[in-house]
């Protein structure tokens, strides 16, 4: 198994947190955790904890992480250009800084030239110690357009392909294989312990996790700040249930916490429980229980009434009577069906109605108790008991006829339902709602629940509603459900009362009693006192939990589980190379001013490299100058090269600011080391270490500028700077500035004022050359300027000089000095003529043909 799998597997086991996984994943894609990296990591693992709501993205941030695709260096990446620029300083936009893919680079650029701009693009794109510079956008052309550049690249020596850097953007793994070192990176390998940042793939991506996992702890940490202050929670008695509750509010829940809240509904016992201790308190049982007895029969009487009031006119009765109702209804239905088909077509109108059948009652009743010979309804020839007129044949009949109407069945049922229904309304006509005799244990009730009265009117006038109903003369039997809230409360009452009566027996379980009264009314209040605070409680609640959940997350930003996990990989691991490449690298600088060692250690999370003096607790960064400092600090870099075992490009920024010439002539010379073995890229503005770079490379150099015109910056110019060229090579360019003031002299706007100006400077430049061909070949370098060191050897050079070399020079510069910018014509002596351009020509060919002839004896 290789190491990453060793960490992919690791990071997937069950008892590593999840949000660990994505880390791992981010780290593997693109080489390193960019601020909204850690920014979306921290959002995961709040998500895992309950701290944030996890969105529809968060089974792909946790899910087991893949080891494809994730390898390290397998060839060497070189940096092959620079150029498409984009609102990055005053650089200039549409030009590009090529390199050779190969050997040393000098990049030079006096101040303001654009340097520093082209380093800051490639310490973001690249990988550097410290933090990634600054990148500002172009002061001079503002544009919405975010700073990017082009960076061309080849891997291992393939045709270069092209990589947008865009700030901000996602980092190119290719360029993240160059290194950059600079001053400012150098100071994080001496004045602190800092992360190797040159590892094995498998040790980078667990720094990363520690990295990740530092960033989870302080945005938590700044996080969890609110919900370390407890809220106010009131004082309870430690011995109710409610007081254990409030012990125990992180596995509540808001159901819990309501029906540990007191209600309304309750103070009415909470007033009666006080009153009862107080009553009680000091009294025999026989003393109690006439209490008890006494409130009993101020309550049983209500009781009873409304209990009454309740079996008259609640549903069950009123459903009896509503059958009883339609019972009567349908029976007198029946019975009138009856009557008209036996009564149907006499000439008198509502014969067989209540009226009539009186009436018939009376008249039969008159004429049976005349004697028992009578005969009801009359017959043929009798009498009638209304008119006393014979009564004929057809009178007869009717008679008849009625008496079987009156006699019929469904007339004697129907008569049976009304009396029934009007029995059953008699009961209820004769409901009293007369309430005095009830005064008295009202008030009381009143007094001792706010709600009782409430409650008790709602229920008399639902009764009284029903009696009224029920005796109008069109009764309904259907009416809304009944409030029993009152009577049941005090048949609770009087049960209680009833309870307490019964358990009074002696003096022992009187005070038992009392004690249950007691207890009771502390829970009742602590119930009060809890519903007072509920929000507060709430809030205490919603606190404890999310501080759980902080803290739950936070022991997944502990560190030690991955040092451990570093420290065993690093057994087997390159680190412990290290040693031995700082100390070779020591020697190659030549440092001796005293012995360093490397201490490399698994701390907080992170295989950490410790410079530090030998035998010797004082810190390098106290006691060793800066030149010291930096040679450290550039051996402890390319120690780092050495066991990261890479061979892509090493770019190095101003790297000797600050340092005297012999620091600079050994860095000159490492660099110039390095370079036969990668592609080594210098940027500067130090024209003496760039000479000494040229001097100390075994193999030609590659020497660019860069510079300034006008508002921008960053132009390459092509060619070497003026004062790194050699004799021929500034011959050559006087060659090029004469051809092209002869191009300027032949156009129409031709202005002599400006021919003047520009043949001083050709002129001058003239002049420098004459001094660089002194120096180069009439004393063939046997003192240079920049440098210390006299070239004895060379002294044999200087023995065949002639006055005629002497003569030679001396007119050169003579004539040079004369037209040249930097001296002042005195008035009185008028205006010397500049010479034409044909004369600036022969003057520059005499400078070449000395110079050839010097050459060839010289060589």
């Amino acid at each position: 198994m290789t190491q990453i799998a060793k960490v992919v597997t690791w990071v997937n086991s069950d008892q590593k947190p999840l949000w660990w996984r994505q880390v791992i994943r981010r780290v593997m894609e693109q080489g390193e955790l960019k601020q909204q990296d850690l920014q979306l990591i921290y959002q995961v693992a709040k998500m895992e904890f309950g701290l944030l709501e996890k969105n529809v993205d968060y089974p792909s941030y946790i899910k087991l992480v893949d080891v494809a695709g994730f390898e390290t260096e397998a060839a060497p990446v070189t940096l092959a250009s620079i150029g498409n620029v984009k609102n990055v300083s005053s650089l200039i936009e549409d030009v590009t800084l090529n390199f050779p893919i190969e050997g040393l680079t000098a990049v030079y650029g006096d101040n303001g030239a654009g340097k520093s701009s082209y380093a800051r693009i490639m310490k973001s794109a690249c990988l550097t110690r410290g933090d990634v510079p600054v990148i500002t956008t172009n002061a001079f052309n503002p544009s919405t357009i975010p700073s990017q550049a082009t960076l061309g690249v080849s891997i291992g020596g393939a045709a270069v392909v092209e990589n947008i850097w865009t700030i901000g953007g996602k980092p190119s793994p290719e360029l993240k294989s160059i290194r950059v070192f600079d001053s400012h990176s150098a100071t994080h390998y001496i004045s602190k312990t800092d992360s190797v940042e040159y590892k094995p793939a498998e040790v980078r991506l667990l720094d990363e996790l520690s990295r990740a996992c530092q960033f989870v702890k302080d945005e938590l940490t700044r996080e969890i700040a609110p919900f370390s202050t407890p809220y106010r929670i009131p004082d309870l008695n430690p011995l109710s249930k409610v007081s254990a509750f409030c012990n125990s509010l992180v596995t509540a829940t808001q159901t819990t916490l309501d029906a540990r809240c007191g209600g309304e509904d309750e103070l009415p016992e909470i007033a009666l429980l006080k009153k009862d201790v107080i009553e009680l308190s000091g009294k025999t049982p026989a003393q109690v229980k006439a209490i008890y007895e006494s409130k009993l029969k101020h309550r049983e009487p209500l009781l009873n009434f409304l209990t009454n009031l309740y079996e008259k006119l609640g549903d069950v009765n009123l459903a009896r009577l509503g059958a009883s109702y339609d019972d009567k209804l349908t029976k007198l239905k029946v019975a009138e069906q009856v009557r008209r088909s036996t009564l149907n077509g006499l000439p008198i109108e509502g014969i067989g109605n209540e009226a009539w059948k009186e009436m018939w009652s009376h008249a039969q009743n008159f004429i049976m108790s005349n004697g028992d010979d009578k005969t009801f309804p009359p017959v043929e020839n009798e009498h009638c008991p209304t008119c006393i007129q014979p009564i004929g044949s057809q009178a007869a009949a009717r008679m008849a006829r009625f008496a079987d109407y009156i006699t019929n069945q469904s007339l004697v049922d129907a008569d049976k339902a009304t009396t029934t229904l009007t029995l059953q309304m008699n009961l209820i006509a004769q409901l009293s709602f007369d309430l005095k005799p009830y005064g008295g244990v009202l008030e009381e009730l009143v007094q001792s629940a706010n709600d009782a009265m409430e409650q008790f009117n709602t229920c008399i006038q639902q009764l009284s509603d029903r009696k009224s109903n029920l005796t109008s003369a069109e009764p309904t039997f259907s009416y809304p459900e009944l409030d029993m809230r009152f009577v049941q409360r005090l048949s609770q009452q009087v049960e209680a009362i009833k309870a307490k009566r019964d358990g009074v027996v002696d003096d022992g379980s009187l005070t038992q009693s009392i004690k249950l009264m007691q207890d009771r009314l502390i829970e009742l209040e602590d119930r009060q006192r809890l519903s007072a605070h509920k929000e507060n409680i709430i809030l205490e609640m919603n606190r404890i939990k999310m501080l759980g959940r902080f803290n739950s997350a936070l022991s997944t930003t502990n560190l030690s589980l991955i040092t451990r996990f570093i420290s065993e990989l690093a057994k087997t691991g390159s680190l412990g190379l290290i040693n031995t490449a700082f100390a070779n690298e020591l020697s190659a600088l030549g440092f001796k001013s005293f012995d360093v060692e490397t201490k490399t250690q698994g701390s907080a999370g992170q295989q950490k490299l410790t410079l530090q003096i030998s035998n010797n607790a004082s810190k390098i960064g106290h006691i060793a100058s800066e030149g010291e400092q930096k040679c450290i600090a550039l051996a402890g870099f390319m120690a780092e090269l050495t066991i990261d075992n890479r061979k892509s490009a090493i770019i190095f920024d101003d790297p000797v600011n600050s340092l005297d010439h012999k620091w600079r002539r050994k860095f000159a010379k490492r660099i110039a080391d390095e370079a036969l073995h990668r592609q080594v890229i210098v940027l500067t503005h130090d024209l003496p270490f760039l000479m000494m770079l040229s001097e100390e490379s075994s193999n030609p150099i590659n020497i660019q500028s860069i510079t300034r015109r006008g508002k921008l910056s960053g132009f390459p110019q092509g060619r070497p700077p003026w004062d790194t060229l050699k004799t021929v090579d500034r011959i050559g360019q006087l060659r090029q500035l004469e051809v092209e003031l002869r191009r300027y002299t032949k156009r129409d706007d031709f202005i002599e004022d400006i021919y003047s100006r520009d043949a001083k400077h050709i002129y001058g430049k003239m002049r420098e050359t004459w001094e660089r061909l002194v120096e180069e070949w009439l004393i063939r370098n046997v003192v240079q300027r920049f440098s210390r060191a006299v070239q004895t050897q060379n002294i044999r050079y200087i023995v065949d000089s002639t006055p005629e070399d002497v003569a030679t020079i001396s007119e050169g510069m003579k004539k040079c000095s004369t037209f040249f910018e930097g001296h002042d014509t005195a008035t009185g002596l008028g205006v010397t003529e500049m010479p034409d351009i044909d004369e600036l020509l022969a003057d520059i060919t005499a400078l070449d043909v000395y110079f050839k002839l010097l050459k060839k004896r010289r060589e």
